[in-house]
């Protein structure tokens, strides 16, 4: 039988067929090669995900590369980046999901006290340092600065929707006069 993540891109007369199910089997490796290969050029377009393509994001923001280490890298070169970017909420957000392990952070705009006030749970393993410091490049001088309120944990509920779809086919070695009843295979769909 043809592997399930081909399945999807054939119509399903095809699932039976010998002769696509030796092809995927022989390629197999050749696609998976290229998708590898694919893959890890795509990251180097990332600087977060990016490891010898860094030189070049080192290059673009300061000039010159950084004697540091990776993380450290990548977080001044985010830190310029959103330095670009400017004070929104967005980039105030995006800072904060940055410095939270658990990426489950609140951020909350604090107009009495001028204040950027991250509200995270007491377990998360909170980047402070990270934070000031990045909010501090953007901050305008209406902002008076950063604080930090960890809370106890709250419940999150997560629910999504599967949608599993029927298909119905005849094998291939089927199509002649007097065709056996239609095979049915349940695929989930979303």
């Amino acid at each position: 039988m043809i592997p399930e993540r081909y399945q999807k891109l054939l119509p399903p007369q095809w699932y039976e067929n010998k002769v696509a199910e030796y092809h995927f089997e022989g390629t197999k490796t050749a696609i998976d090669s290229h998708a590898e290969k694919r893959q890890n050029m795509e990251q180097q377009f990332f600087p977060l995900s990016a490891t010898w393509g860094l030189d070049v994001w080192d290059w673009i923001y300061f000039g010159k590369k950084q004697l540091l280490s990776i993380e450290e890298r990548r977080k001044n070169i985010q830190q310029k980046h959103w330095a670009y970017l400017g004070f929104t909420p967005s980039v105030l957000r995006a800072i904060g999901l940055s410095s939270s392990s658990f990426k489950n952070v609140r951020m909350v705009e604090d107009f009495s006290q001028k204040v950027i006030r991250y509200v995270y749970q007491i377990e998360d393993s909170f980047d402070t340092k990270n934070a000031v410091q990045a909010v501090e490049r953007v901050r305008p001088i209406h902002c008076s600065g950063v604080s930090f309120e960890p809370v106890a944990s709250e419940n999150i509920e997560l629910r999504d929707t599967m949608i599993v779809g029927i298909k119905e086919y005849h094998e291939v070695s089927e199509f002649r006069v007097g065709m056996t009843p239609i095979k049915r295979s349940e695929v989930v769909l979303a």
